[in-house]
């Protein structure tokens, strides 16, 4: 090679160093505009639901609400070096904008629903209050999409409400109604039995973090043996499908410890300290 070819080589090598030089440096600095120090790193994480790179300091998705995780090294220098430091995910907030729009259009409707209802219950029927009731499961509904729309929480956690939630209202159905007991006998029972039902298939589809639902389990315990207790006290006529509860969701937590072994542990740590 001569000698002109080898000057020209160099300085071509050299420019195409010179770029990455400040291709970095500014990469740095604008890094360090960020993070008020030229050292750090910014955060750098990855939504495996939406497989999307983040860069910021969240620990949820912003778009699916997910758990985000860290990435790799190699995944963190591929995503700096094809976005820089700028997030490269839509802005969410004209969809949360919505979602509050939407949820304010359906509390005010609701609110003229349930005033209707309590006009046309007094002067229609005012030996029964069915007015009530209906109000109730307007409050239901309208608790659970607040909760299902501003919430991140897991499912479990809005599985577990949604149960609590639905006990309290068949039992205020029921006192609304004449007080017959079905709801404690039969509904409620068979709510939580269905709770089981759903725990279990949440179970099977999330392997990875099926021990996350044993609060839920518990919790779905505490109110079985509730009724059962009502029973042998004798405020219940008939307890055999609450008795029936006891025994599936017992039996249940049962396996969940046996089979469970250190996730069990660390998850009761984690929940109640122990």
């Amino acid at each position: 090679m001569s000698k002109e070819k080898k000057e020209k080589k160099n300085t071509v090598s050299g420019k195409k160093n010179d770029r990455k030089e400040r291709k970095e440096k500014d990469r740095k600095a604008v890094m360090a505009e960020n993070t008020g120090a030229e050292d750090n790193e910014p955060a750098v994480k990855r939504c495996p639901q939406c497989n999307m790179a983040i860069l910021d300091a969240g620990e949820t998705c912003p778009l699916c609400h997910c758990v985000l995780e860290e990435p790799d090294e190699e995944d963190k220098m591929k995503i700096h070096e094809v976005y820089g430091n700028a997030a490269p995910y839509p802005d969410v907030r004209r969809k949360q904008r919505w979602a509050r729009f939407a949820l304010r259009l359906i509390f005010f409707i609701m609110f003229v629903a349930a005033v209707a209802m309590l006009v046309i219950n007094q002067y229609a029927r005012p030996d029964f209050k069915w007015s009530f009731i209906a109000v109730a499961a307007e409050l239901y509904t309208y608790s659970l999409l607040v909760y299902w729309v501003n919430h991140d929480s897991g499912f479990a956690m809005k599985i577990g409400l949604q149960i609590l939630l639905t006990i309290a209202l068949l039992y205020l159905i029921d006192r609304l109604t004449g007080d017959f007991g079905w709801a404690l006998q039969w509904a409620i029972p068979g709510v939580i039995l269905l709770g089981d039902v759903v725990v279990f298939f949440l179970m099977m589809l999330n392997r990875s973090r099926w021990h996350s639902y044993l609060v839920l389990l518990i919790v779905m315990g505490l109110c079985s043996v509730t009724i059962v207790g009502l029973y042998f006290a004798g405020l219940l006529a008939n307890g055999i499908l609450a008795i029936i509860c006891v025994a599936v969701t017992g039996l249940f937590l049962f396996a969940t410890f046996i089979f469970g072994d250190r996730k069990i542990t660390m998850e009761l740590k984690r929940r109640f300290h122990i």
